[in-house]
């Protein structure tokens, strides 16, 4: 079990580095956003992610469950683009989310999951909002 599941992972891998990696000028930058009961109902999450050049990015959550309990937690990974498509690579978990994400007028950037956590998965819809440096 332990020689497929470390199989699995060097496949995964090797697919996700295998992609051409763009980075989108446009995104890049730290954004703020927030969403409530769409991942897990009851809690509410709080987020500021920052996109780095060269596709480092740092996310920091804090999540509000329906008790008032307050979690906080920092992500490392790398994220790029390509065909339309936003990737972020999580270093704790080294799995790969994949969005469609759109720029809206506003220089906002509106994503819908296609794939997290590995498994396909389109519910998921949020907007970050460009946090302007002064």
């Amino acid at each position: 079990m332990k020689q497929i599941f470390l199989l699995s992972m060097m496949c995964l891998t090797s697919f996700t580095f295998a992609q051409k990696k763009e980075y989108d000028q446009k995104i890049i930058g730290c954004y703020k956003g927030s969403e409530q009961n769409q991942q897990v109902d009851g809690t509410s999450k709080y987020w500021v992610s920052c996109r780095l050049d060269k596709g480092k990015s740092v996310l920091l959550f804090v999540a509000i469950d329906k008790d008032g309990k307050v979690t906080q937690t920092t992500e490392n990974g790398n994220w790029w683009t390509n065909n339309g498509k936003y990737y972020e690579l999580h270093n704790y978990d080294n799995v790969t989310d994949i969005y469609n994400y759109q720029i809206l007028e506003n220089g906002d950037v509106k994503f819908k999951s296609i794939e997290l956590m590995g498994k396909e998965d389109s519910t998921y819809e949020f907007t970050d909002s460009k946090i302007e440096e002064d």
